[in-house]
């Protein structure tokens, strides 16, 4: 859905901390749940775990490129969320322009999205 978009971003957005991971409507799935129990009934810990996990279905087979384009989509949810690096930096990496990183980023934090509303689903 388009909140769940939404709510990745912003999670996304606070990765390492932040009012938008710790307070975010994901921590309410029955996948962030359930991952709690293995994360010290941390809830924040394990939405983190299942946003990398969600992350890392997005890699592609294979060894990692920066600039191939099956690898763009990885690599800015990878470089941008998990590393923590800035857009401008990332975009020099991938040799494109901020814009279109920004465009591609967006397609990336749909495919999580929908990737994290197929976990949910196996857990209902």
């Amino acid at each position: 859905t388009e909140d769940m978009s939404v709510w990745v971003k912003d999670a996304m957005s606070h990765y390492w901390g932040g009012p938008k991971l710790t307070e975010s409507p994901l921590l309410d799935l029955q996948v962030v749940q359930n991952a709690a129990q293995e994360h010290d009934d941390n809830p924040t810990k394990a939405l983190r775990h299942i946003l990398a996990r969600a992350v890392e279905q997005q890699r592609p087979e294979g060894e990692r490129s920066m600039t191939t384009a099956e690898w763009i989509l990885y690599n800015i949810l990878e470089l941008k969320f998990i590393q923590g690096q800035k857009v401008r930096d990332v975009a020099r990496r991938l040799a494109m322009s901020e814009s279109d990183l920004y465009r591609k980023q967006r397609v990336a934090i749909e495919n999580v999205a929908h990737t994290i509303s197929l976990m949910e689903e196996k857990n209902q």
